[in-house]
């Protein structure tokens, strides 16, 4: 009789319930919302804006994957990698608007050469942090694009030292295009897992 590797299938059904890219999708919404903070000085509604991202995520999954995939019970460790990975994700927009504040708005004094090399390189710096965070994302989490939006991450910020590009574009092609790619992924998953007749109405 043929072993069965319990803990690789639940790795594809964990894998597959995160195909939807509605985490992409408000990911990209949050780090444009960042931007809009340090940039234009939003700040009327944007705590609240950034609240109602959780709540929309899962408002999200109950529209467009639990009936199509069903409820999934993960074991423990997958459960924490779940945990691990908002944990990871909250790291990201932290630091995020650490890495924004501490571009453009810190005041340096001059006995600090090294902080104000990172200040004069603040795209190489911010570049290298979202790659970091966003390739710890994706070892946690096991989403291989994760990975690639760090690498996007780092091209478009150190492109940014080649290119007459405003600071503010930098931030919003990184979140647009992780938006704009996670819409793909739903797109293609509403096409892979059709609603059965039984819920077309819901």
């Amino acid at each position: 009789m043929e072993n069965v590797d319990l803990k690789e299938i639940e790795r594809r059904a964990y894998l597959t319930y995160h195909k939807d890219g509605i985490l992409d999708i408000y990911l990209g919404i949050g780090i444009m919302t960042i931007a809009s903070v340090f940039f234009y000085e939003v700040f009327v509604g944007i705590t609240g804006a950034i609240a109602l991202l959780p709540i929309l995520y899962a408002a999200s999954k109950k529209q467009y994957t639990i009936p199509r995939l069903g409820y999934v019970k993960f074991s423990s460790n997958t459960k924490g990698r779940a945990r691990n990975s908002v944990t990871l994700a909250i790291l990201l927009g932290t630091m995020s608007a650490v890495a924004g504040l501490f571009a453009f708005y810190s005041v340096i004094s001059s006995g600090y050469t090294w902080i104000e090399l990172l200040i004069a390189n603040w795209k190489i710096t911010i570049a290298s942090i979202l790659l970091v965070v966003f390739s710890l994302f994706g070892y946690v989490s096991d989403l291989r694009r994760m990975y690639y939006y760090g690498l996007l991450s780092s091209i478009v910020f150190v492109s940014g030292i080649f290119l007459p590009l405003p600071r503010y574009m930098l931030i919003l092609t990184v979140g647009g295009i992780i938006s704009l790619n996670g819409f793909v992924h739903l797109y293609r998953f509403t096409q892979e897992y059709p609603l059965e007749k039984g819920h077309e109405n819901e």
